[in-house]
């Protein structure tokens, strides 16, 4: 059966919005009153991992304990920052935090359902980080690290 050509235009329209959106690098961020100006991504990573609980405020006060936020479990975009950022693939991810919960010493970071509600979150809290594709965020909120997918 032959597609109409309005449908082969939504299609081709769909399959270059997707690849777009794809092709978007993964930042970090933080609140624009948040005193950091970057984060390395070992910085980033010890966040993440539950390594290091606050983050550098770039002057000799005492650091921002940092409030950190998660997508989802099975969000594409989570398989893509943390292979980016460290390269640990998702099934890597999940026994690190299987083994700390086990030792009780550590929590993962804060799950929030979207990045909508990490962009919001970050925005409302001066120590607050999350990740996003860049091309949902605005100037709400300041990149301290782009990772390229």
């Amino acid at each position: 059966m032959r597609r109409s050509l309005p449908a082969r235009i939504v299609v081709s329209l769909l399959c270059l919005a997707w690849s777009l959106a794809s092709a978007a690098d993964v930042v970090v961020i933080v609140h624009p009153d948040n005193p950091l100006q970057s984060l390395s991504q070992r910085e980033v990573s010890d966040l993440y991992l539950g390594r290091a609980r606050s983050f550098q405020n770039g002057d000799d006060r005492t650091p921002l304990l940092a409030r950190i936020y998660e997508q989802p479990a099975e969000s594409p975009l989570r398989d893509a920052f943390f292979r980016s950022l460290n390269g640990m693939n998702i099934k890597q991810l999940n026994a690190y935090w299987a083994r700390l919960r086990f030792s009780g010493e550590v929590l993962p970071p804060t799950v929030l359902p979207n990045s909508r509600s990490v962009v919001d979150t970050v925005r409302r809290d001066r120590n607050a980080i999350g990740y996003v594709h860049s091309s949902e965020i605005g100037d709400s909120v300041k990149i301290v690290l782009r990772l390229k997918e």
